[in-house]
């Protein structure tokens, strides 16, 4: 049976999540996750991306793609994040985009996201903000994310 938004508003309300917060969130769920990532409250919003992130279904995958292109910080950071959730493919279209996000703090996480399991260009995007990126944080993450890359 689905969940209201407010059982999810109060599910998802942990002060630290963990992977109990996110129990017995299925499919019948993904409605009202989806409308709760446009809270007006972004750490809920954020957490609904994540609570999205961990149901197998399209349209939840499909929501998590659409939180990438969100131009609330909080959404688009936790799009990135839970990116390595997502199918081989659906992982590396959300962090290509993510890894060219205007905002430094948006690339940072989708650095930190990049695995040996991504596409080999998102490797070497990420090898290459290492030493292009504006912001020296983004690129200070970058280098050490790239050389723990393993060799293609």
């Amino acid at each position: 049976m689905a969940k209201s938004q407010a059982e999810l508003r109060a599910q998802l309300s942990d002060i630290e999540p963990d992977e109990h917060t996110y129990a017995g969130i299925g499919p019948e769920d993904v409605e009202a996750l989806t409308a709760l990532m446009h809270d007006e409250e972004g750490w809920l919003a954020a957490r609904a991306v994540h609570a999205l992130s961990r149901v197998d279904d399209r349209s939840a995958r499909r929501a998590v793609r659409s939180a990438a292109e969100s131009p609330r910080l909080e959404v688009a950071a936790a799009a990135a994040s839970c990116a390595t959730r997502l199918p081989g493919r659906e992982a590396d279209e959300v962090l290509a985009r993510l890894l060219d996000d205007r905002r430094p703090a948006v690339r940072k996480v989708a650095v930190r996201s990049v695995t040996d399991r991504n596409a080999s260009s998102l490797r070497r995007r990420v090898a290459d903000l290492a030493s292009s990126d504006d912001d020296p944080r983004v690129r200070d993450v970058a280098g050490r994310r790239s050389s723990s890359f393993t060799a293609d």
